[in-house]
């Protein structure tokens, strides 16, 4: 997790960074569950969408293996390529997995306020 430079992405601003990773955790569940509802549907649209969504604000907040994976999911959904999707979902479910680890723990809190990376 790159927290400087996700304060950076919000011109240190860390009462807006708080609240943006607090909607950003709180939101996880359900992006995921959106996820997987348009794999198993076979809703390109929707997942490309959602992948797209994902990707995006993962970047804002420095989980750049998160973003990594949501990416990947993206591309293959582009390309039409939903053979890989189970894959590339495990990997986002992962990730995510990982992001909200992170966030449970209270130290990345000290970690912002000091102004350090994790």
């Amino acid at each position: 997790m790159d927290l400087d430079g996700a304060l950076r992405w919000v011109g240190g601003d860390r009462r807006l960074l708080l609240e943006l990773i607090g909607l950003f955790v709180e939101d996880l569940p359900g992006r995921l569950t959106g996820l997987k509802e348009a794999s198993a549907t076979r809703d390109v649209r929707q997942l490309e969408r959602l992948a797209h969504s994902l990707k995006a604000s993962a970047a804002i907040l420095g989980a750049g293996d998160l973003r990594g994976a949501a990416l990947a999911l993206e591309e293959a959904t582009r390309s039409r390529r939903l053979d890989a999707a189970p894959e590339l979902l495990a990997d986002v479910e992962r990730e995510v997995g990982r992001v909200s680890a992170f966030f449970d723990d209270p130290a990345w809190r000290a970690r912002l306020e000091g102004g350090a990376s994790a």
